[in-house]
């Protein structure tokens, strides 16, 4: 499954699924709306790796985490990446650019690394 996830794409988002693939798992840390979203865009009926219920992340605009399996965050990176829908709350880069920022981070040579943080989407204001 992952070689046809990464035989579309080069370079660093590359690099970023073949990380992604490799997590155990990771909380995705978002409002229910923006769960809903995301889970619309990227969710299909015959794909491999299930992704967890829409309504996986509570309701309204509280952020509640939704636990991801390497796979499914790849699956999710890659249906982002292409922007599969042209309907979203926020552009579909954004929320790709939330995941890439902890991907980034991850060192695939270092097995006994730190715990991967959550990945935060959220657009609200920054407290002074």
């Amino acid at each position: 499954m992952l070689d046809n996830l990464v035989a579309v794409v080069t370079g660093k988002h590359r690099e970023r699924l073949l990380k992604a693939a490799g997590v155990a798992s990771v909380d995705l840390v978002c409002a229910g709306d923006t769960w809903r979203a995301v889970h619309f865009q990227c969710a299909r009926s015959r794909d491999i790796v299930p992704l967890p219920s829409q309504n996986a992340s509570g309701e309204g605009q509280d952020l509640q985490p939704v636990s991801l399996t390497g796979p499914q965050l790849a699956l999710v990176l890659t249906k982002l990446f292409r922007g599969a829908r042209r309907y979203s709350v926020a552009h579909p880069n954004e929320r790709a650019d939330a995941a890439a920022a902890v991907l980034d981070q991850v060192d695939l040579k270092d097995a006994q690394g730190k715990p991967i943080p959550p990945i935060v989407i959220d657009t609200r204001l920054a407290s002074e």
